[in-house]
């Protein structure tokens, strides 16, 4: 705004004071309306974005108003327009660079879902062949278990056969090395040839072969039958010729030989049935550790089984997770892309509004060719916006492939998820099993030692509680005895007379007084009633009907008061409403919070919105203040910057005494703007311009840069 001091003229020709200030006024509306290039570009920045369609309807409406059409509107309207077509260049250029970079961006998209939809062929592929070698693998280990199965069973029936044959022959040899001790036939010639015969017989199980297997424990079998056959035989021939030479010497040597004989095959008998008996008790030993070392290799194999696969699963969810991001990546650009097309549609819809409203009809030649130009400008844009809507329908098909893709992908993942989970579950149901019979005896021990203690404890409580009992009671029995002598003095007392002494006196009044009080408080309400019929009766109907409008004006009135009150009430709350919103738009539009303290005085505090100190400057609005009070006001030190308090401004007031006062980081700004430009207005401006370049800064350093590209 262009201020101008006004002067006294002493001529008397010249115009008048009225007529000077009716000019000044009336140049100054015009300027306001319609500004100079050079003051516009002074006083406001120039608009980034062209005008919308509002603006220029009220635009329109205005120069329709004005009704005479002069030079100094054609020149005005012509400036005007040249601007418009220059920002409406501007922006059909920044409309053909988007047009370029989006249709780059959807050639980069279509490459991406290309890429994708290849992986996806080829994930596919991995999968069907991970599915193949892994039941070919399958199969393999079922016929390597069958074949170890097999082989096991035939080694066990062998070991089997062999252990029985062998604990047999063991009972047996033992009989006869007792039985040729006792005779005395075993000599050192005799246990070298066994001894050698034992180390003869030595044989490898290496050059066993599983089919010749049965054979081999046949032919054993046999030889041991041969070798049994032949001891028992000697045995015979030995024992026969003893006896014969025994019974030379001795007779009763016959009947000690007769009875060894029985006594060695009853030895015999309960030998082998013992050696049976062990043999079955060590074989069911044997099968059942045997059963639970089998079980516990299969659980491992499995387990180890399990893990693989989890890792080759969790692998290949790994890659459906990357793949994902990939896709909601290429959903955000899309997204972005449509938004910039839907702006620029809209600006394209604007402009073809403003062509209709004939914006451009001049009387001048050069003007129309302008405009005609302009408007094959537009038509051409139209065109090439149509164009680009059925390329973003393509994207937008493109795109929903590409989401029905990535769909297909996560399902897919999810299933393989689940997979995972039940594999992770039972491998945890088979590490549990196996802790779980682990820990059961501690867990045993635990519970039978917490069992003590709590017997320990419910034992002592028992012994507490007995002693509590006895002392109940002992206090029962005395409390009992107290009842007693209790109703004793009370029988006593019921018998003695009552005797008031001589000190009491006892007076009796004919009436009561209570009642003589409540009977003459009724008789003074009769009276009163019975006054007031006298009256009214004395009165007539003149006095009635005189209280009657008194008492409806007296109602009235009260009605009418508490219709104001609501009144007030519901005033004051859309003013409280009025006033919250007018103080929420000034914020969000100064980015200031005005607080009025003083009313009288006019004091304010004024805090920044981008301030986090919440710090606040205090100013003072002085509406053609007294030189004195200005005066007083310096010399008391208040004020630091005053800007032109004698002809109704606002003043800064420097509290530096308070903390939370602003005054002091700011004494710069204070002297450029205040003291030197004595523009507030500039001084908080260019105070809302440093914090928000200091948040802007925080927040580059805290999540990093952000490029801000501006339109020319």
């Amino acid at each position: 705004m262009i201020r101008r001091d006004v002067r006294d003229v002493d001529d008397d020709d010249g115009p008048s004071e009225a007529t000077i200030k009716l000019t000044a006024k009336m140049d100054e509306k015009f300027r306001r309306a319609f500004p100079l290039r050079g003051e516009g570009a002074l006083r406001r920045p120039r608009p980034i974005a062209p005008p919308t369609l509002s603006q220029i309807s009220r635009r329109l409406n205005f120069d329709d108003s004005l009704g005479a059409t002069s030079a100094m509107n054609s020149k005005v309207k012509l400036v005007e327009l040249n601007e418009e077509v220059d920002s409406l260049k501007r922006r059909l250029n920044n409309a053909h660079n988007d047009i370029k970079r989006l249709k780059l961006l959807e050639d980069s998209e279509k490459k991406k879902s290309e890429h994708l939809q290849v992986e996806i062929v080829q994930l596919k592929k991995e999968k069907e062949m991970v599915k193949q070698s892994s039941s070919a693998k399958l199969d393999e280990v079922k016929r390597e278990v069958e074949e170890v199965a097999l082989s096991r069973d035939r080694w066990r029936e062998a070991a089997t056969c062999f252990y029985r044959y062998f604990q047999s022959t063991k009972a047996r040899l033992t009989l006869a090395e007792k039985e040729m001790l006792s005779r005395g036939l075993l000599n050192e010639d005799l246990r070298r040839a066994l001894t050698s015969a034992w180390t003869l017989s030595e044989c490898s199980t290496e050059d066993i072969v599983e089919e010749s297997l049965h054979e081999l424990m046949k032919n054993v079998i046999s030889t041991l039958e041969e070798l049994d056959s032949k001891l028992d035989e000697g045995t015979d021939k030995g024992t026969g010729a003893s006896s014969a030479s025994v019974l030379r010497f001795n007779e009763d040597s016959e009947l000690n030989d007769s009875v060894t004989a029985v006594i060695g095959k009853d030895n015999q008998s309960l030998l082998f049935n013992q050696s049976e008996s062990v043999l079955n008790s060590t074989l069911a030993n044997t099968s059942i550790d045997y059963e639970k070392d089998e079980r516990i290799q299969r659980l491992e194999l499995e387990n180890s089984r399990l893990r693989d696969r989890e890792i080759v699963l969790h692998e290949r969810s790994q890659k459906f997770l990357l793949m994902e991001e990939q896709m909601r990546s290429t959903e955000h650009r899309y997204r972005l892309l449509e938004k910039s097309m839907e702006e620029i549609l809209v600006e394209f819809n604007s402009l073809r509004s403003a062509c209709a409203k004939k914006m451009f009809d001049f009387t001048d030649g050069a003007s129309q060719d302008r405009a005609a130009e302009v408007m094959k400008r537009i038509q051409s844009l139209s065109e090439s916006v149509e164009i680009l809507e059925s390329e973003l329908d393509n994207a937008r098909l493109d795109a929903e492939r590409a989401r029905r893709n990535g769909e297909a992908l996560t399902i897919e993942r999810d299933l393989l998820l689940e997979n995972i989970e039940q594999l992770t579950d039972l491998n945890e149901n088979l590490k549990c099993s196996l802790n779980n019979e682990k820990e059961a005896c501690g867990t045993l021990k635990r519970t039978v030692e917490t069992k003590n203690t709590e017997l320990s404890c419910v034992k002592d409580e028992v012994v507490l509680l007995r002693q509590h009992v006895s002392e109940l009671e002992a206090d029962l029995a005395e409390s009992e005895s107290r009842i007693a002598e209790l109703k004793a003095q009370l029988k006593n007392a019921s018998v003695v007379p009552t005797d008031a002494g001589d000190e009491t006196q006892i007076l009796h009044f004919r009436n009561n007084p209570l009642q003589c009080a409540v009977n003459s408080l009724e008789e003074a309400e009769r009276e009163r009633h019975r006054k007031r019929g006298a009256d009214t009766s004395l009165g007539g109907d003149e006095a009635y009907e005189r209280k009657k409008a008194r008492e409806e004006q007296i109602c009235a009135l009260e009605s009418q008061l508490k219709k104001s009150e609501r009144e007030k009430e519901h005033a004051i709350r859309i003013q409280t409403d009025i006033a919250k919103k007018y103080r929420e738009i000034s914020t969000t539009l100064t980015g200031y919070q005005i607080k009025l303290k003083d009313v009288e005085e006019g004091i304010c505090c004024v805090n920044s919105v981008y301030d986090e100190t919440e710090k606040q400057f205090v100013f003072k609005v002085v509406i053609l203040a007294t030189k004195p009070f200005v005066e007083s006001i310096v010399a008391n030190k208040f004020v630091s910057w005053q800007f032109n308090a004698l002809t109704g401004t606002v003043d800064l007031l420097d509290i530096g005494q308070d903390e939370s006062s602003q005054g002091r980081p700011w004494e710069e700004e204070m002297r450029k703007y205040i003291g030197v430009r004595h523009s507030i207005p500039g001084f908080l401006a260019a105070v809302t311009l440093q914090l928000e370049a200091r948040r802007n800064l925080e927040d580059d350093q805290r999540t990093g840069t952000i490029s801000v590209v501006h339109e020319d």
